[in-house]
């Protein structure tokens, strides 16, 4: 019963405390000086508002954080820079106290306080953020936090592999790619940057990434994530072509597709069956992906994929997927240059006559011209193309020797192009 007093004589004080300070006056004072430029002028009034009002408004706390990186990025002497980050990183505690549903990644920017201020408090850094990672992992959306969180525990593993095992980082990466795969869908304009983060993530990893380690790892969580659709996609993605004839890729593909069948899911099937040789699965699986895919770039370069590896002995079917690579990316300039190859190739058995192979080769220069203005960037390869053709294509002459001039060919086989000449 005392105890209950206690505590209602204190709420008693505390609000009259409040009713004396005026809460509402004191924040338009300091905001106002925060308008004006005067943002160091503010402090003594914002931090009267935090102590006196710590739940009035949630703006108290950011307008905080604004006015400590102020003071943080304006002093000079260390001591004095570690004081106030310690002080932005007590602000976070309190933000959180009160407005825990704003800020649950609050450990995660105490983290980041003291990394990007360059405070050696590494393992102070790592705490948090493992931390933060544990218990609010979906509510952290900064690329960087991410390279952060693996640069730091890949160093734990490079000082004492013992201790802090290969598996160990692994289960960090793990993590972090399937976060930052999940980002990558949902927030597609930061998605750069989360692409970025993952490569700055996979070269620091190259050592402890490769087939065996991979493999080893992921056998030994196979069982336990089967049925875990995020974790396989993940676990898929973090093999890289090479390594997908390895027996634990097969296993990881065909649960996944098993799950459910998507553009990834059939991805990763395909890539499997034609490590294991299996053609005909590997085309129908690359071309379940294509038609799941619903990105029009994405979709392109898996036509591209197709045309150029497993149907390129398939002139026609290569040629359909070639033109429609370019019809959903007009900027992809190598579908021409490998039309044009095709083209070039079958100069002998699409022709009966000198002229109509030369027409061929004719043919091929006019589609190695359109992959230099769809790709500007290939135009040393488009320049030794045409070098290499030029000695074959009809001559200005040839055509007008042919009274070809502002006439067309029909080309027929499976090319099926008509050609038209220049009228001079």
């Amino acid at each position: 019963m005392k105890a209950f007093f206690s505590i209602l004589a204190t709420l008693v004080i505390m609000n009259s405390n409040a009713q004396k300070f005026d809460c509402t006056s004191k924040t338009k004072e300091y905001q106002d000086l925060i308008k004006s430029n005067k943002v160091a002028e503010s402090y003594n009034d914002w931090n009267e508002v935090r102590k006196n009002c710590p739940t009035e408004n949630e703006s108290i706390y950011t307008d905080g954080i604004t006015i400590l990186d102020y003071k943080i990025d304006n002093v000079t002497a260390v001591e004095e820079k570690e004081k106030l980050v310690r002080e932005e990183m007590s602000l976070y505690d309190q933000y959180y106290k009160n407005f825990p549903s704003s800020i649950p990644q609050y450990e995660a920017l105490k983290a980041m306080a003291l990394f990007n201020r360059k405070i050696e408090a590494d393992n102070e850094i790592v705490d948090l953020l493992n931390s933060a990672f544990t218990k609010a992992p979906k509510s952290i959306t900064e690329a960087n936090v991410f390279y952060t969180y693996f640069n730091l525990n890949y160093a734990k593993y490079k000082e004492d592999s013992k201790t802090y095992t290969s598996d160990m980082v692994l289960d960090k990466y793990m993590q972090i790619n399937t976060l930052l795969d999940a980002l990558i869908s949902s927030n597609p304009t930061k998605s750069s940057d989360y692409k970025s983060a993952q490569r700055g993530i996979h070269a620091l990893a190259k050592d402890i990434t490769n087939c065996d380690v991979l493999s080893a790892y992921y056998e030994k969580r196979f069982d336990s994530n089967k049925n875990n659709g995020d974790w396989l996609t993940t676990a898929l993605a973090n093999f890289t072509v090479k390594c997908s004839g390895q027996p634990i890729y097969n296993a990881m593909a065909e649960a996944n597709y098993k799950l459910k069948a998507t553009t990834k899911s059939a991805y990763y099937l395909a890539n499997s069956s034609m490590k294991q040789r299996k053609f005909p699965e590997a085309i129908k699986y690359f071309t379940e992906a294509e038609a799941l895919e619903t990105n029009p770039l994405e979709k392109a370069k898996l036509d591209y994929s197709l045309a150029t590896g497993l149907l390129s002995g398939d002139k026609p079917k290569a040629k359909e997927l070639l033109l429609k690579a370019v019809a959903l990316d007009p900027k992809m300039g190598r579908a021409y240059l490998f039309l044009a190859e095709l083209y070039s190739n079958s100069a002998e058995e699409c022709s009966q006559t000198p002229f109509q192979k030369k027409a061929i080769y004719y043919l091929a220069q006019t589609t190695i011209n359109k992959a230099a203005l769809a790709e500007p960037i290939l135009k040393t390869t488009v320049q030794r193309m045409t070098e290499s053709l030029s000695t074959k294509s009809l001559t200005p002459t040839e055509i007008t020797n042919e009274k070809m001039n502002g006439k067309s060919m029909k080309i027929g086989c499976w090319i099926n192009e008509t050609v038209t000449f220049p009228s001079n």
